[in-house]
C-alpha cells in the first residue's frame, strides 16, 4: 500500500522559472509532481526534504521558507563580547586581561603528574613521569592557535593533563557564552571553572598555595596593580620559606625546629590538632589545598602535603582561596576575549540570504544544508541561540565508551565512582533503611554535574563573587537533580565545530561524518548511559543530504583570533 501523503502545494523553481505541484510522503520522498506553468508564485513554507529540493529547485537560486529563515537568523550574529559577568568585576579590564593571557600560557601553575584516571585507577602515561614536574599550561589543553582544543593528547579521545580525563577538551573558544562550564556544569562561571580545573588531579594538579607563592615569586606588582583590594598576604619570596622547612622527610613542608620550639619569630606558627598534638608550620606553607577531613592533621599521608592546608589559620585560608580565586578571575578576563564570530554562515545571513550581498558567502551544498539543520534534521532544537547551543543537557545516545571513559558498571556502591541509588525501605528487623544517593557518578553527566553544582563553594552566590545578588543561574543550582536525564551532557557549540574533533563528551566520534551518521541513525546502538531523548530517532538523511549537512558545518568557521591574542606572551 502507497504510503499516505502528507505534504503537497506548489513550488516555484527559480533558475528554470518553472512552477510545479508536489505530493510527498511522510517520510518526506517525492510522490508526484506536475508542471503547474510559468507564473510565479509564492514559495511554500514546506518542502519535500532533499530530494524534492533536488528535483524542483536550482540550488543556491532557491529562497528559504519565512520559518526557515527565521530560525536561521536566530543563529547568526553572535555578539562581539560575551554578556557581562557581574561576579566577576575584572572580566572587562584590561590588565586583568593581559595578565590573565600571561596565566594562561604559563606552565609554572601547574603540579607533578599523578598517571591516574578520574576513578584513581593507574594509566600508562600523562605529561610528565608519576610524582614529575609537568609544565603544562591551558594553553595545553585549549590552544587558541588549534581551535583553543586539546589536539596533543594520545589516546586522543579524552584528554590528558596529570592523569587521563574522563572527557575531551571543549573549546576555550566562545566559553564565556555558555550559562555553565565543563561538559556536566558544575561550574556557573568561567572564573570558577578555572580554579577547579587548576586544583583537578587529572587536570593541572595545582594547589592554591602553590599559585599564590607563585604569583608572589613571579607576577607580585602586576598582581598588585589589577587586585589592589587584595593584596597577596605573603610579603616575601618563597625561597626564604624554603629555608626554614624541616629536612627530615617525614616531617615535609613542617617548620625545623629550633632549640626544640617551633620559631614562631621566623614566620613559623603552631597548630593543634584534635587530639591536642602541636606541630610547627610556617604561616603560608609553599604547598597546600582542602583535603578530605576536618581539621589538623598533621603528616597524615592521606590529606594533601600532610594537611598543610588545614593546619593554616582559618583566615589565612581566606586570604589564600582569594588569590586563587583572581587568579581564576585573571583567565576568564582572557579568557573572554577568546571570541570566534563572523563566520560564513553569519556573513551569508547578515547579507540577507540567498539574493543577498553575500550570496555567495555558502554554497548551493551548504545552503540545503542549512535549510535541514532547521528542518528535517532537527540540529536546531538543541543548537539553538548564536552561541548554537541551548544551554541545557540531552541525552543523546552517546555509547560512553573509551579507555579512561567510565562507564556504570565501573561505579559501583562505595566506590570512587558511585552510581548505585536505593530507595528508603524498611529491614526486615523493622529498623529504617535511609535513601542512598549516588555518588560522583560520572556517566550521568549532567545529573552528576548539577548535584556538583549545588555544593559548589565557587558559586555565582557565593562570597567569592563580585555580586553575590546574581540569581542568573539559580534555575539550575535549584533544579532536583533528577530532573536532568541520566547519561545527558550539556550542549555544546557547533561554532569552529569543523576545528574540533574528536566530538562529544567522550570524543567517541573522530569525524564530522561520523557525528551525522550517529544522528541518522538514531544514537548508539548499545553502550549507551541511561534513555537517549525522544527527538533522538533515525533521520533517514540521504547520502546528498549528509553531505550537505557537513558543509553547512563547516561554514560555521569563525574568523581568525586576532594574532595578539594568540600570541605567546612574554612571561617573567
Amino acid at each position: 500500500m502507497t504510503t499516505p501523503p502528507i505534504k503537497s502545494g506548489t513550488y516555484d523553481n527559480k533558475t528554470s522559472n518553472a512552477n510545479y505541484w508536489f505530493c510527498c510522503d511522510r517520510n518526506g520522498v517525492l510522490l508526484h509532481s506536475a508542471l503547474l506553468g510559468v507564473s510565479a508564485i509564492a514559495l511554500l513554507a514546506s518542502s519535500c526534504g532533499s530530494l524534492a529540493d533536488d528535483k524542483l529547485c536550482g540550488g543556491a537560486g532557491c529562497d528559504f521558507s519565512n520559518d526557515e529563515w527565521t530560525r536561521l537568523t536566530q543563529l547568526a550574529g553572535l555578539s562581539e563580547a560575551p554578556p557581562a559577568d557581574p561576579t566577576n568585576r575584572y572580566a572587562e579590564d584590561p590588565d586583568a586581561q593581559a595578565l590573565g593571557h600571561k596565566w594562561f600560557y604559563d606552565g609554572r601553575f601547574s603540579g607533578a603528574a599523578t598517571l591516574v584516571d578520574q576513578l584513581k585507577r593507574p594509566v600508562p602515561y600523562a605529561r610528565a613521569e608519576k610524582g614529575k614536574a609537568m609544565g603544562i599550561s591551558c594553553v595545553t589543553c585549549h590552544d587558541p592557535a588549534r581551535g583553543s582544543i586539546d589536539d596533543t593528547s594520545v589516546p586522543g579521545h579524552i584528554s590528558v593533563g596529570a592523569g587521563w580525563f574522563d572527557v575531551n577538551a571543549q573549546p576555550t573558544f566562545n566559553a564565556a557564552f555558555y550559562q555553565l562550564s565543563f561538559w556536566n556544569g558544575r561550574a556557573d562561571s568561567l572564573w570558577a571553572q578555572a580554579v577547579l580545573a587548576t586544583e583537578a588531579g587529572v587536570a593541572m594538579n595545582n594547589n592554591r598555595l602553590h599559585v599564590a607563592w607563585s604569583i608572589g615569586d613571579l607576577y607580585r606588582a602586576d598582581y598588585q596593580k589589577v587586585f589592589a583590594d587584595y593584596p597577596l598576604p605573603m610579603t616575601g619570596p618563597s625561597s626564604a620559606i624554603q629555608s626554614l622547612l624541616d629536612t627530615d622527610t617525614t616531617r615535609a613542608g613542617r617548620c625545623a625546629l629550633v632549640d626544640g620550639a617551633c620559631p614562631t619569630n621566623l614566620g613559623c606558627r603552631e597548630a593543634t590538632d584534635a587530639m591536642g598534638a602541636t606541630s610547627c608550620w610556617p604561616r603560608f606553607p609553599l604547598n597546600g589545598k582542602p583535603g578530605s577531613k576536618a581539621g589538623c592533621q598533621a603528616g597524615d599521608a592521606t590529606e594533601p602535603f600532610g594537611d598543610a592546608w588545614d593546619c593554616m589559620a582559618k583566615e589565612d585560608q581566606a586570604s589564600i582561596t582569594r588569590v586563587i580565586v583572581n587568579f581564576g578571575k585573571g583567565l576568564a578576563a582572557y579568557e573572554s576575549r577568546l571570541v570566534s564570530r563572523n563566520s560564513a554562515f553569519d556573513r551569508f545571513v547578515a547579507g540577507g540570504g540567498p539574493k543577498g550581498t553575500q550570496a555567495g558567502a555558502l554554497s548551493p551544498s551548504a545552503i540545503r544544508g542549512a535549510r535541514l539543520f532547521v528542518g528535517r534534521a532537527a540540529c536546531s532544537d538543541c543548537h539553538s541561540t548564536p552561541l548554537m547551543s541551548d544551554n541545557q543537557f540531552h541525552n543523546v545516545g552517546v555509547a560512553q565508551t573509551g579507555a579512561g571513559v567510565p562507564t556504570e558498571a565501573e561505579c559501583p556502591a562505595g566506590g570512587v565512582c558511585d552510581c548505585v541509588e536505593m530507595p528508603a525501605g524498611t529491614a526486615a528487623d523493622g529498623s529504617e533503611i535511609p535513601k542512598k544517593e549516588a555518588k560522583n557518578c560520572l556517566p550521568w553527566g549532567g545529573r552528576d554535574g548539577i548535584m556538583k553544582l549545588q555544593k559548589n563553594g565557587f558559586r555565582r552566590d557565593s562570597m567569592w563573587s563580585d555580586d553575590m545578588t546574581d540569581t542568573s543561574r539559580m534555575s539550575f543550582v535549584e533544579m532536583d537533580p533528577a530532573q536532568v536525564p541520566k547519561g545527558a551532557w550539556r550542549t555544546p557549540t557547533l561554532r569552529d565545530i569543523a576545528l574540533t574533533a574528536p566530538y562529544m563528551h567522550d570524543g567517541s566520534l573522530a569525524t564530522l561524518e561520523a557525528v551525522i551518521d550517529h544522528y541518522n541513525r538514531g544514537g548508539s546502538d548499545s553502550g549507551g548511559v541511561g534513555v537517549p531523548a525522544a527527538q533522538i530517532r533515525p533521520l533517514y538523511l540521504s547520502s546528498e543530504d549528509r553531505s550537505d549537512l557537513i558543509e553547512f558545518l563547516k561554514a560555521l568557521t569563525g574568523e581568525a583570533i586576532s594574532a595578539e591574542l594568540r600570541s605567546v606572551p612574554a612571561l617573567p
